[in-house]
């Protein structure tokens, strides 16, 4: 049953607004960026390479979330790296050259990646008061955000309203929410083990009963601090984030200039594909912890891949635009569910710290967001954007058949 008390109900609240204004920001440009290229003469390559910067952002900061967290608290991180996120948005619409768009990239993936982080850690603590999981709902809030920014977005570049407004107005929103996250989050430290019996792969995406302290744990399975201790246990956890963020990230970012140069749609049109990807994310997100305590964290990531492959297929070969969309759709329907198994797994691995491990698959996952953009924008200058596309599909069935190590090594 869920916890009745006010307390922890508006740390649920808080936790979602969190993972929807991350999703808010950066995915609200996502349909400009056809804009942002012409006016600034970029090349396919160009624009993947300015792109990239965010991930490698990510990469510099996420590191330094576990130490944060284990000093500050997971929520009070994640809303000052809210507040960073918004605040910066706005440059993107202002930025004069490729330099500046790549460093502004930069920022805000470095604030990004913090807030990724250590929401989902704030996420899983409000999960332990619940007594029932709520990670995928709370991801499927990020996926409301990311359709939101979707829409906003495209309907701005619909209706040609000011790059420099739509992303002011977007960024307030996000310094807002983030301020009242930090008023309702749960108080207190973050304690440093969240595991709990039972076999931990399996149990992803599951209600995990929460000790009621760290010292209630065995001492054989007490979680070791730090981050680079950590690496090692979720290595093969660590891979399928990179393969889940490969699949996720190529139909997200290039959904828009697939159908605008691919396609010929419309600008009016083109951001649909990221649109009808992102509504298909929320809805499988809401259903995906039912789904998961009947089948298993497994057999879903394993569907789920293969689903999103068969997605990028029907993208890729289909012979009309509206096809095409339901292709971008059905490659979010089943990637959807991938990063909150991932993060609950990490998060209650065995012998790692919870934060530790949230960090981990977080930074990992990052490694494949700074490789797909420049490496989809090579091949599309080289070939078409859609033969950059078939990389997101071949991650996305490698991590299908590879969902069978979310399982930890006792448990396999």
């Amino acid at each position: 049953m869920e916890d009745p008390s006010g307390r922890a109900r508006r740390a649920r609240v808080a936790v979602g607004l969190l993972f929807f204004v991350n999703a808010l920001g950066l995915t609200t440009v996502l349909p400009r960026l056809p804009e942002i290229k012409a006016d600034l003469g970029l090349t396919n390559t160009a624009l993947g390479l300015a792109l990239a910067a965010a991930p490698v952002g990510s990469l510099v900061g996420v590191p330094l979330t576990g130490r944060l967290i284990a000093r500050f608290g997971s929520a009070p991180v994640a809303a000052v790296a809210g507040t960073a996120l918004g605040s910066g948005l706005p440059l993107l619409a202002v930025a004069p050259s490729w330099a500046a768009l790549a460093a502004t990239y930069l920022a805000l993936g470095a604030a990004d990646g913090v807030m990724d982080a250590a929401m989902n850690a704030h996420g899983l603590r409000v999960q332990q008061q619940y007594r029932r999981s709520l990670i995928n709902g709370l991801h499927g809030l990020w996926s409301v955000g990311a359709a939101t920014g979707a829409a906003i977005g495209t309907a701005a570049a619909g209706l040609g309203v000011p790059l420099t407004l739509h992303l002011g107005v977007v960024g307030l929103v996000a310094v807002a929410a983030s301020g009242t996250a930090a008023a309702w989050r749960l108080p207190g430290p973050d304690p440093a083990d969240l595991t709990a019996p039972g076999p931990a792969g399996e149990a992803a995406g599951r209600p995990v009963p929460p000790p009621s302290s760290s010292a209630d744990a065995p001492a054989a399975g007490r979680a070791s601090g730090g981050v680079g201790r950590a690496l090692r246990p979720l290595a093969w956890v660590g891979a399928l984030a990179v393969l889940a963020g490969m699949g996720e990230d190529v139909a997200g970012t290039w959904s828009t200039l697939y159908l605008a140069e691919g396609r010929d749609a419309p600008p009016g049109l083109a951001g649909l594909g990221y649109t009808s990807f992102s509504v298909a994310m929320l809805l499988s997100r809401f259903a995906a912890d039912r789904v998961t305590d009947r089948v298993g964290a497994v057999a879903v990531a394993r569907v789920g891949g293969m689903l999103a492959m068969l997605g990028y297929v029907v993208v890729l070969t289909s012979p009309s635009l509206p096809l095409s969309i339901v292709g971008f759709a059905v490659i979010g329907l089943g990637i959807a569910p991938a990063f909150p198994t991932l993060f609950h797994a990490a998060g209650h691995w065995p012998g790692v710290r919870s934060g530790d491990g949230v960090t981990v698959v977080s930074w990992v996952a990052r490694l494949g967001f700074l490789v797909m953009p420049p490496l989809v924008g090579l091949v599309a200058d080289s070939a078409s954007i859609g033969a950059g596309l078939v990389l997101g599909g071949v991650a996305a069935g490698a991590y299908g058949l590879l969902a069978g190590r979310l399982r930890p090594p006792a448990n396999r």
